[in-house]
C-alpha cells in the first residue's frame, strides 16, 4: 500500500481513501497502483461484500489524472500504455466480484468523473460538483468513461454533456441519471454509507456476488464491443495540436 492511498477493512467492507489532498486526489501512477494492488489482493476474500472509494478531505472526490506526470506523455506508444493502465484499474472496479460504492465528497473531474461511473452505485453530497471536462481539454475520455456513460444515461444525453464539457452540480447530475443519491452534507454523506454498509453486511454473500456478477457481465459485454473505437479516438485527440495548446493555457493559469 503507498502513501497516497489509505486501506482499511472491517465487518466485511473495505474502505479505500485516495489521500492527495494537496493535489486534488489526482490519480498519479503511484495512486494507479495502488488501487490496482489493493483491489487485486482483496477480490478473492470471502468475508468481503462491499467496497467504499473516496477521497480524502472535503473539497475534491478525484480531480483527474496527474497533470505534472502526464505532461511527458507525447508518443503513441506512451499514449496507449497510459490509457491501457488507466483503463484496466477502472476495470478491475467494473468487474469486481462485490459492488463498489463512490462516496463523492467534492469535485470529480476528467479522470474522476470516470472512476465514479466505473463503480457501481454513486452518492454525493450536494456541495459536488462533475465535470466530464474532456473536451475542454481538446481529448476524449481514455478509461471507458463515454461508454460508461452512454451505458448509464444513453447515447444522446452523453454525447451533449461531453461535448459540452460543462461543470455540473450533485442535483443536476441526479437529475441527469449520472449518480443515484444526492445527500445534504458530507456529514449526512458519512451517515448514508454508513446506513449502506449495515445493509450489506446483512446480506447474504452468495446473493451479493452473484446478482455482482450479472452486472458486471453486462458492463463487460458493452465494454468489449466499444473499447478499442475509444481508444483509438483517445489517441488522436491526446497527440493533438489543439490539446497540447490547451494544456499549455492551462498550466500557465
Amino acid at each position: 500500500m503507498t502513501d497516497s492511498l489509505k486501506q482499511e477493512f472491517q465487518d466485511s467492507v473495505l474502505e479505500l481513501t485516495i489521500d492527495r489532498e494537496d493535489a486534488g486526489n489526482a490519480l498519479s501512477n503511484e495512486v494507479i497502483e495502488g488501487l490496482n494492488d489493493s483491489l487485486m489482493d482483496n477480490k478473492d476474500r470471502s468475508d468481503l461484500k462491499c467496497v467504499i472509494i473516496k477521497g480524502s478531505g472535503e473539497k475534491f472526490f478525484v480531480a483527474g489524472g496527474d497533470l505534472k506526470e502526464l505532461t511527458s506523455v507525447k508518443e503513441d506508444e506512451q499514449t496507449e500504455a497510459m490509457a491501457l493502465n488507466g483503463r484496466a484499474m477502472l476495470d478491475h472496479i467494473r468487474y469486481f466480484p462485490v459492488p463498489v460504492i463512490a462516496s463523492i465528497n467534492g469535485y470529480a473531474l476528467g479522470g474522476g468523473a470516470e472512476l465514479a461511473l466505473a463503480c457501481d452505485y454513486r452518492i454525493a453530497c450536494e456541495t459536488a460538483k462533475f465535470g466530464f471536462i474532456h473536451s475542454s481539454l481538446g481529448i476524449t475520455t481514455a478509461w471507458g468513461g463515454i461508454i460508461d456513460l452512454i451505458d448509464r444515461i444513453g447515447s444522446s444525453k452523453a454525447l451533449s454533456v461531453l461535448i459540452e464539457g460543462k461543470m455540473m452540480n450533485a442535483e443536476n447530475a441526479f437529475l441527469t441519471g449520472i449518480i443515484e443519491e444526492v445527500v445534504n452534507n458530507h456529514e449526512a454523506l458519512e451517515f448514508r454509507i454508513g446506513e449502506l454498509k449495515n445493509t450489506y453486511r446483512s446480506t447474504s454473500i452468495d446473493v451479493i456476488r452473484g446478482i455482482k456478477s450479472v452486472t458486471s457481465a453486462h458492463k463487460r459485454n458493452i465494454h468489449d464491443q466499444l473499447k478499442n473505437v475509444e481508444l483509438d479516438s483517445f489517441k488522436k485527440t491526446w497527440m493533438s495540436d489543439e490539446h497540447w495548446e490547451k494544456v499549455e493555457e492551462l498550466l500557465s493559469k
